[in-house]
């Protein structure tokens, strides 16, 4: 519509110039009219060039669009980051050059549980008794008689530990906070001997050096005794840590973390004693003159310990860990601590012990039966070096869910006081094992 307006003003133009002068008034006011028709055209032509550059610069974009669409095609945004800039679409029709914030990663959270069973090692865990040799003395070494000494092994049998932790990395940070806490304890190591026999009293007196009483010619002498011990141990630990990715990133960048971990370990050693020694006479005779007959004598003792060594501390961790995929979803998993433990280390021992005399009349004539029970505790400070490692291999059920097999190695160096002397005789525990695991990322 504005183009046609040219060949409508220029015929008005003429019949202007052609009107009589006689019109003067009139022909003033259509010169006004004329002035700003051309005012008029000369903005209609300078929005017709506008319009027509308006249309290169389409056409030149629509070019430079077409030419960055396979790079744009290319460009699909990784999992656990921000969707794309809406405005980077229209980023060929801006006039001036547009710049894409970076991507966000978000935050994740983990969390992972395992277990299964354990071995322990370390330093030998024994127990020292004796047996009486009743083919000698019917009241053993309580009177002069030979013992048999010999040790138990109570190395811990097969036990199991279990463990559950977490770990959140920070939205657009390499920087993790994480923790974990862990049980176990061993199986149960139990150990008996005994011994029983008879003597001879004349070979009893040659030994003795001491002439055969009378009353003791052909009287039966002899006994029995059971003894026996086991151990046990129990520990756990708890964690907190605050790690950073330095290799790689997502779940399979290497951390490095430093915190605070927690520790107990204990051993329980339980003992007893149990044996019984008789004279069987011919027959009977008083206790004394005028007394009673009897025709036998006998000794019941029972005698029952419990020792419970312990270590209760707290200090710095450092350690590592990281995940190296391989083959698909497979990945290979590592990780290792050092911890420092400084704490208390605590030594506990009950017993008791009871001796039955019979008959009642010889009990009542040595002063009855007796009973006894001691406890000793003993506390110190000790320092104790803990360290652990584990390695396996993990396979990625989903893209959030992965399942693991591995073995671990947990050490405690110098952790349980052994003695009641003024220096303490400590042990090494090793505790090491197949583990199972499953974790889950969010």
């Amino acid at each position: 519509m504005k183009k046609i307006i040219l060949p409508v003003l220029a015929i008005g133009s003429a019949w202007v110039i052609s009107g009589t002068a006689g019109h003067a008034e009139q022909g003033n006011d259509v010169l006004v009219r004329l002035n700003a028709l051309e005012k008029e055209n000369a903005a209609i032509r300078k929005e017709n060039t506008a319009l027509r550059e308006n249309k290169t610069l389409r056409q030149h974009n629509a070019a430079l669009k077409s030419s960055a669409a396979p790079q744009a095609a290319q460009a699909v945004p990784e999992a656990g980051t921000r969707r794309a800039d809406p405005f980077g679409a229209y980023a060929a029709d801006l006039p001036l050059a547009y710049k894409a914030p970076v991507a966000e990663t978000r935050g994740q959270f983990r969390v992972w549980g395992e277990g299964g069973a354990i071995f322990s090692g370390g330093d030998p865990v024994a127990q020292d008794y004796t047996l009486t040799d009743f083919s000698l003395a019917y009241l053993g070494t309580n009177l002069g008689g030979s013992g048999i000494p010999s040790s138990f092994d109570l190395t811990p049998k097969i036990g199991w530990d279990a463990a559950a932790g977490f770990d959140y990395r920070f939205a657009g940070s390499p920087w993790h906070v994480s923790g974990q806490f862990r049980y176990g304890e061993s199986g149960k190591t139990s150990r008996t001997a005994s011994s029983a026999g008879t003597t001879d009293p004349q070979a009893y007196a040659d030994f003795l050096g001491i002439p055969l009483p009378a009353v003791l010619a052909g009287a039966n002498i002899g006994g029995s005794q059971t003894v026996g011990a086991s151990y046990k141990e129990n520990h756990w630990l708890a964690d907190l840590a605050v790690g950073r990715d330095i290799l790689g990133s997502g779940p399979s960048a290497m951390q490095v973390k430093g915190g605070l971990r927690i520790a107990e370990f204990i051993g329980t050693t339980g003992a007893f004693n149990n044996s019984n020694s008789y004279v069987n006479l011919v027959a009977p005779v008083p206790i004394f003159a005028g007394g009673p007959l009897i025709g036998s004598l006998t000794l019941d003792q029972a005698s029952a310990s419990n020792l419970r060594s312990s270590f209760l501390g707290a200090g710095p961790r450092i350690g590592i860990e990281g995940s190296v995929p391989f083959a698909g979803n497979w990945a290979f998993d590592y990780l290792g601590d050092a911890a420092v433990l400084f704490g208390n280390q605590k030594l506990v021992s009950t017993s008791t012990s009871t001796f039955v005399f019979g008959p009642p009349v010889y009990a009542a004539l040595l002063g009855g039966n007796n009973s006894f029970s001691d406890r000793s505790t003993d506390q110190r400070f000790a320092t104790v070096f803990n360290a652990d490692i584990q390695v396996g291999v993990s396979y990625w059920m989903t893209q959030n869910v992965k399942l693991s097999a591995s073995y671990r190695l947990d050490a405690y160096f110098n952790v349980l006081n052994q003695t009641f002397a003024a220096t303490s005789q400590t042990t090494d525990r090793y505790i090491h094992g197949p583990r199972l695991g499953v974790s889950a990322q969010f």
